[in-house]
């Protein structure tokens, strides 16, 4: 029988494997000079143009959770022109992320995790639903397109060929077409880890209502319209007598 999991405990987890898993990508780059041109990003492309934009976080069993981590620190972060221009980008209707504020990411330290593992992860998890199996997503950004041989823009995902493993640091070369070989982070005991606490864990009505009340306060006079967004985003249904529906 699994003992269900709060989300306030799931919170303190998701802290403490952010931290792990954050702990892993300096090791990666150090070993994989490639990717400091991520870590040094300029642009801030791969949050905009619809790729991983914190909207398409439906398919992240703990997007309650992050949400929440990203509101707090809206909340206990922004100053109110912080929060008007966080008002003004979801009212645009942008494609981008809501987060994004010119080329920078307003909530880097909260970040979500569809945000931590791009591009520089790869999961070999048969069992993941919501992380491709042994695929990698070809950073398109200007800075990095031309490494791989392909067009800023273009979206290039390849099942590469494993040619050297370091378990111990969970690291991955892999070969790639166009390309010599680059070390990637193995991802597959974080994607296991997030599956069984997933199986674990419940998020109630009340829960959904905790986190729009949160986005309230933290949106200061543009709160209504960050829990309209949120609703929205996140597939939430008011019914006629105004009680929630997931």
């Amino acid at each position: 029988m699994y003992v269900m999991r709060t989300v306030a405990g799931n919170i303190d987890w998701i802290k403490q494997l952010r931290q792990r898993f954050d702990k892993d990508v300096k090791g990666l780059m150090e070993r994989e000079p490639l990717w400091q041109k991520c870590r040094n990003c300029v642009d801030g492309y791969c949050c905009g143009h619809e790729i991983y934009p914190v909207k398409k976080s439906r398919l992240n069993p703990f997007r309650l959770e992050e949400w929440w981590l990203m509101l707090e620190y809206v909340k206990n972060n922004f100053c109110d022109e912080d929060r008007k221009r966080l008002a003004r980008n979801i009212f645009s209707k942008r494609p981008d992320c809501i987060f994004l504020f010119g080329n920078r990411c307003s909530v880097h330290p909260a970040r979500a995790w569809a945000c931590r593992v791009h591009p520089y992860t790869i999961s070999f998890n048969p069992g993941s639903a919501y992380f491709p199996v042994g695929e990698i997503s070809l950073p398109s950004c200007p800075s990095l397109a031309s490494a791989f041989g392909i067009k800023t823009g273009e979206v290039l995902v390849q099942k590469p060929r494993v040619v050297t493993q370091d378990p111990i640091n969970r690291l991955v070369q892999l070969k790639l077409r166009k390309r010599k070989p680059v070390w990637l982070m193995d991802a597959s005991d974080y994607v296991r880890e997030i599956e069984e606490r997933a199986k674990e864990s419940e998020r109630t009505l009340a829960d959904w209502e905790a986190l729009l009340e949160l986005a309230g306060k933290a949106g200061g006079k543009g709160g209504p319209l960050l829990q309209m967004y949120l609703e929205k985003m996140q597939g939430l249904k008011r019914r006629s007598d105004g009680s929630l529906e997931v």
